[in-house]
């Protein structure tokens, strides 16, 4: 299926958005990589169904999930829900009364994925993966010189990387990221 496009340009498309709940409703579908019933989905984060069921509704309005299938299993209807494949643009370099929100979702979602990389670089796996010869998770930064065609193309080479795998595939594991890269525009040209 080819992914979709949504611009978040309303203050009702970020307040559905932004939503904690929702952002790690949507997570748990996104590693769960399969359809999944709103029980299941709420077993997995600890919450209600009814919770779930709630926040999926909300989800649909913005095209984010769909209904995948339902299963009729012991006399009731299981109905089985799927993230829809969707780059989501929070236009955050426009400005506007929503700026701040908008800084505010992008911040929750870089602390989330950093919260899961201190938490698997606290537990023994880098060192039994590097030993294993095994790809491990780490963090890169620092300061990168690049012309204008360079940093096109790093994040041409980004995206596409990102593009190339963002769906799941027979024998991968799904690996948590976040990419920052902007130029540091007070350096004398």
């Amino acid at each position: 299926m080819a992914k979709k496009t949504l611009d978040i340009t309303t203050r009702e498309q970020l307040d559905v958005y932004m939503n904690p709940q929702r952002q790690r409703l949507l997570h748990e579908m996104q590693v769960l990589a399969r359809p999944a019933t709103c029980k299941q989905l709420a077993d997995a984060m600890g919450i209600s169904a009814s919770s779930v069921t709630h926040h999926m509704k909300k989800l649909e309005s913005l095209g984010l999930v769909e209904l995948d299938h339902t299963e009729v299993i012991r006399g009731i209807t299981a109905r089985y829900w799927r993230a829809v494949p969707t780059d989501v643009s929070l236009r955050a370099n426009e400005g506007g009364d929503l700026q701040e929100e908008k800084m505010f979702l992008v911040d929750y979602l870089n602390q989330q994925v950093f919260a899961g990389l201190r938490a698997y670089t606290a537990s023994d796996a880098v060192e039994r993966e590097k030993e294993l010869g095994l790809a491990h998770g780490e963090l890169l930064s620092g300061v990168m010189y690049l012309t204008e065609d360079a940093a096109r193309e790093f994040q041409d080479v980004v995206r596409a990387f990102v593009e190339k795998y963002d769906q799941p595939q027979e024998g991968a594991v799904p690996w948590e990221f976040s990419v920052a890269c902007y130029p540091h525009r007070s350096f004398p040209t």
